[in-house]
């Protein structure tokens, strides 16, 4: 296994002098285990010292993941089905959660166990670190007193956590909060494994520094043997970048054929590079990415995101002539009236619009098309 990571501070960040709050890591051990994690910290004034919670609760998933993976994976872990878990908070009517078998129970522990030691560390750098002139312009006066008081202290350093490892005989891999996990099989079939939290939406998420945190985790695992090829997290300023899931994998699949191609020195520059531009020109939020991937099972797979991307742009373009066919019949429905109204010219200039913008967006995938099938034939 191969992992790399990367965050990036966002643009609005840049422009407004707020900290890079995303932090992430990667690594893989001379055993052959791997481990990625990523942690977004909240924008919020009332999280001032969201970036510094980030950092730290990286570094406490890490040894836990390791300590978990010691004590109870490998003797349980192995020959077990795909399985994933919502959070208890969106499952109470699940009847096989509430048997809480061993494995569940491990879970609860690990995730129990990197709450409690989070808070500890979150309290000895408030200790260590008190609160300075500058942290305390534009902060409300209770959040002072509950900061002085040690009240509520988590709220200050609260951000979200994603993590996975990789092990030769089983993979899982959790969550609390938004941003995505993806996962592509040898089949370039792709999933978001950890199950969503309709909780996380908008600004709105769940996050480690909530009371009730332990039930707000999603995780899940697989021990046989299907192991997937590449595992890839970001946090949501990646992906509020990307119009849908789709779009997202398919930049996805352009950094497996470049680590294919290029290999990962010259994709983690590529990544270095491209990050702060999506940023840009997408949500301008902070960004991080953190992946694990199978370099010899990968070295198979360029045929098969080659392919993936083709039926992929083939379904926009089918898309596309749809919204032509309509705008085509809108337009003529408008000009066949003898008397338009000034609403019907409004309609037939949006008609107008809309078909000409399906026009110059097909042709763009068509042009793109042409490219990857003569890449395919030449492979």
């Amino acid at each position: 296994m191969i992992a790399l990571n990367h965050e990036c501070q966002g643009f609005s960040h840049i422009e407004s002098g707020k900290p890079c709050q995303d932090n992430s890591f990667s690594e893989v051990d001379p055993k052959g285990i791997a481990v990625a994690i990523i942690s977004d910290g909240h924008g919020g004034k009332r999280y001032f010292r969201s970036e510094v919670g980030s950092k730290l609760i990286t570094g406490i998933t890490r040894d836990k993941m390791m300590s978990f993976i010691s004590n109870f994976g490998d003797s349980n872990l192995k020959h077990v089905s795909f399985t994933s878990r919502k959070s208890v908070k969106t499952q109470i009517e699940d009847e096989d959660f509430k048997k809480q078998d061993k494995i569940d129970g491990a879970f609860r522990q690990l995730f129990g166990s990197i709450i409690y030691d989070w808070r500890q560390k979150v309290e000895q750098h408030a200790e260590e670190n008190p609160l300075t002139e500058k942290e305390r312009e534009g902060l409300e006066e209770s959040w002072i007193r509950d900061f002085l008081d040690r009240e509520n202290l988590e709220k200050v350093y609260g951000c979200t956590l994603i993590a996975a490892a990789f092990t030769p005989s089983y993979w899982f891999a959790f969550q609390i909060g938004d941003g995505k996990c993806f996962a592509v099989n040898e089949g370039g079939q792709w999933t978001e494994p950890i199950p969503w939290d309709d909780r996380c939406f908008l600004n709105k998420t769940t996050s480690i520094c909530d009371t009730d945190a332990l039930d707000e985790f999603r995780y899940c695992y697989e021990g046989d043997g299907k192991i997937p090829v590449s595992i890839i997290l970001a946090s949501d300023g990646l992906d509020d970048s990307f119009g849908s899931e789709e779009n997202q994998a398919n930049f996805y699949v352009q950094i497996l054929k470049s680590l294919i191609k290029k290999g990962k020195f010259e994709t983690e520059k590529d990544i270095r590079e491209a990050l702060p531009e999506l940023s840009k020109k997408g949500s301008k939020d902070d960004m991080s990415i953190a992946m694990l991937y199978d370099e010899k099972k990968l070295r198979n797979m360029y045929k098969i995101f080659l392919q993936w991307q083709i039926d992929n742009l083939s379904h926009h373009i089918d898309e596309q002539n749809q919204k032509i066919s309509e705008a085509n019949k809108i337009q003529e429905n408008l000009e066949s009236i003898d008397s338009p109204t000034k609403q019907n010219l409004i309609d037939l200039q949006y008609a107008n619009k809309d078909y000409d913008r399906a026009i110059d967006e097909r042709s763009r995938l068509q042009e793109r098309l042409t490219t990857l099938k003569e890449e395919l034939a030449g492979s």
